[in-house]
């Protein structure tokens, strides 16, 4: 009996060691994935990385969106679409086997699921893909429905996920509680946002019809101008109003600067214009030729004069001390006799 009790001790505790031992090397091989979010249009990414205390060979990887395969390696590579495939291309060594999703669509989002077998065995992770797309911009058509009254529809798509419209008119009071809005998903799964403003007053214009996106951030607006809505608003008549009077204004203002332009050039002109010279008696004429400069060391006679052929017979003589041989020279045409 003893040596079946020491038997007996001796198996639990051996049991007891392989348990250990294989919980241990279970807690070094784990897999990490995380959830992400990705943009229409753009490349994202699903993070999924092995985590192993050994150097152990990935034998298996499996990638799917809900039950359906999207990437397998079994051996090879077989990607059921080719806008999924491996995020790192050493993903073998480094244990990387995170997915990429190369241009994004609003249809990739959903419940995704990573199974990968190890010389360890099996290990499976769980990611969630969020996808958003960007609506387009808004486009505004009115209807007539009365005299005073319109319709307005403001329509924007692509957008995921759901969004919504509101109006706004000159003053910036909402008037989305006067509005009928239609949400309608396409076959991409993106939304297409339609809403009419029903019996718009066109004298409250311009409205403005803003889309946000489901974290209520604007993505875009779109605004008509009372001008577009056939209506003759106060609107319209006060800017015609100020729009003429400008225009008035600014003609009356160019013509005064063109006439004061033109009337200074003509008074510059006629500053430079030579004044017609009157007819002179000889004698006028003979003094004024008979000009020397001023300056003593010019003995040059600005004006010389013409050969007269009557010659005065009472010069008058103005003495000087020392006169110059040129004023002898000139005297002597006159006929003057010095000292």
């Amino acid at each position: 009996m003893v040596h079946m009790a020491s038997a007996i001790a001796i198996l639990l505790v051996v049991i007891s060691f392989i348990t250990v031992s294989l919980s241990a090397d279970s807690d070094f091989h784990t897999l990490e994935c995380q959830s992400s979010t990705g943009h229409s249009g753009q490349p994202s990414k699903l993070d999924c990385v092995v985590k192993t205390k050994y150097n152990r060979t990935i034998l298996k990887v499996y990638w799917k969106k809900d039950v359906q395969h999207v990437l397998t390696f079994d051996g090879g590579i077989n990607p059921e679409n080719g806008r999924f495939q491996f995020a790192d291309t050493n993903w073998r060594t480094s244990k990387n086997i995170s997915l990429l999703v190369k241009d994004t669509k609003v249809s990739d989002e959903g419940n995704y699921s990573c199974t990968v077998v190890t010389t360890l065995g099996p290990k499976k992770g769980y990611a969630r893909f969020n996808v958003k797309a960007k609506y387009s911009q808004p486009e505004i058509t009115s209807k007539d429905i009365t005299e005073d009254r319109v319709d307005l529809t403001c329509v924007s798509s692509g957008g995921y996920p759901s969004g919504a419209i509101h109006w706004f008119d000159r003053l910036g009071t909402n008037w989305t509680r006067s509005t009928e809005t239609t949400k309608t998903q396409e076959e991409d799964k993106s939304f297409q946002l339609q809403s009419t403003f029903l019996s718009a007053d066109p004298s409250h214009a311009p409205y403005t019809c803003v889309v946000f996106n489901s974290e209520w951030k604007a993505e875009g607006e779109e605004t008509i101008l009372g001008t577009h809505l056939n209506k003759q608003t106060p609107i319209k008549a006060d800017t015609t109003s100020i729009v003429a009077g400008a225009v008035v204004i600014g003609s009356l203002i160019v013509g005064l600067l063109v006439a004061l332009l033109i009337s200074r050039r003509r008074s510059q002109r006629a500053l430079r214009r030579p004044s017609a010279q009157p007819m002179l008696s000889p004698e006028q004429e003979r003094i004024d030729y008979d000009y020397a400069s001023p300056d003593p060391e010019d003995a040059r006679v600005l004006n010389p004069p013409p050969p007269y052929q009557e010659v005065d017979q009472n010069p008058v003589v103005l003495d000087s001390p020392q006169d110059s041989s040129a004023d002898k020279k000139l005297n002597a045409s006159f006929g003057v006799a010095h000292g």
